[in-house]
Parts: C-alpha cells; sequence; structure tokens
C-alpha cells in the first residue's frame, strides 16, 4: 500500500481529504502543526481522535507527526514580512511534509485546499507553494470542492462532531495576509530566517505516536 503524507489540521477540510485518499487506496502518514501555546494537550486529543476515526476506514493503525510550530511562527512573525506570516507558515509545513516523506518512504502529500477559501488558498499563493517542493507530488482532492459538499462528507464519514469542537484559534494570523504573493518577494522575506535548520530542528523534536 503506498504510503502518502496528510498535512492534517482539526478542521474539516484536510480529514476529508484524507478520507478520500484512503479510499484510493493510499495509507496516509498524517503531519500535524501545533499553532498556538494553549490547551496543546486538548489540541492534540482532538488530532487524535480524528486519526483514529479515519484509521477505521484502512483498518490499519496511523502514524501521526505533531510539528510544534509556535517558535518557527514567532521566527516568521519577528524577521519576515508580516503581512506574508501565513504563506511562509504554509511554505515551511509543505517542506517539513516533503522532508517526512522522505523518512517515511514516499513523495506524495496530500492537503486539505479548497480554492480561495482561505488567504493562503488563493491561486497566487497556491502556485507559490509549488516550487520549494519539487521532488513531491501535491494532491489537493477538495480543490474544486465548496464548504458545504465538505461537511456534507464529513457527517457521512462519522468526523462531523469532533471536527466541530472548537479549536484553538492560531495567533500569529496578521491582520491584513497577503492573497496574492509574488514567489521573489515571498523568497527574499524567507532569507531572514534559516529554513533547512528549522525543518531539520522540527522533525527531530516532532512526538511521533501510532494509533
Amino acid at each position: 500500500m503506498k504510503k502518502i503524507i496528510s498535512l492534517i489540521s482539526g478542521g474539516f477540510d484536510s480529514p476529508v481529504a484524507t478520507y478520500l485518499m484512503i479510499k484510493q487506496g493510499f495509507l496516509p502518514v498524517c503531519v500535524s502543526f501545533i499553532t498556538n501555546y494553549e490547551n496543546i494537550d486538548k489540541f492534540k486529543e482532538k488530532i487524535l481522535k480524528i486519526v483514529k476515526i479515519l484509521s477505521t476506514y484502512i483498518e490499519k493503525n496511523l502514524k501521526v507527526y505533531f510539528i510544534d510550530q509556535n517558535s518557527n511562527l514567532i521566527l516568521f512573525k519577528e524577521n519576515c514580512e508580516r503581512k506574508l506570516t501565513c504563506i511562509l507558515c504554509k511554505r515551511f509545513m509543505y517542506r517539513v511534509g516533503s522532508k517526512i516523506g522522505q523518512i517515511e518512504g514516499t513523495n506524495l502529500l496530500v492537503t486539505g485546499d479548497i480554492l480561495g477559501e482561505q488567504a493562503s488558498q488563493t491561486l497566487d499563493n497556491i502556485f507559490s507553494y509549488q516550487s520549494i517542493v519539487r521532488n513531491t507530488t501535491i494532491l489537493r482532492p477538495l480543490i474544486g470542492f465548496d464548504k458545504l459538499e465538505v461537511m456534507k462528507i464529513s457527517r457521512k464519514i462519522g468526523l462531523y462532531e469532533i471536527c466541530s469542537e472548537k479549536s484553538d484559534f492560531c495567533t500569529y494570523f496578521p491582520e491584513f495576509p497577503e492573497t496574492h504573493a509574488k514567489v521573489p518577494v515571498i523568497e527574499e522575506s524567507e532569507k531572514n530566517i534559516p529554513i533547512l535548520s528549522l525543518i531539520n530542528k522540527s522533525i527531530k523534536e516532532a512526538e511521533i505516536l501510532e494509533i
């Protein structure tokens, strides 16, 4: 069974995207990023409940990597153009996911992106993620869905109640996020942070569980 790296949050979209890939015969390795220092245990518990439900559709235990993104976001916020924080965060998540893919033996990565759903999911911003993981294929099974369609699937597969539980909002979200970022501008901002060392540190310090 081919593995796939799933960037999974406590919302509706990424768990449903992961479910759709399971139905296509893939074994997800889940990677979840902690973006709030408050109620970390509650957040982890929610993710593990989601993964547990997903595991019932594949009848296998699933591996979960928890990455502490807080320290990285602090650096992004303090050293980079503030309106780019979400884009820098997402690009970093893709990089970490790609690196974990190398460890797990896969070059496939799935996200819960819905076109235009968030500031980080406009066409321009989605384009800005492509070049950073050239050896990884990014799959977006929900790209043309709307939120109601995603929630309908979530209800059908037993994820709606747990995904509806309140999650702590990311405390690093900029007041005016960039919606049409240009790659040269992003790359210039990224020169202010030690990306490779942050990736290695994040993975080295990851909490890895199997349920």
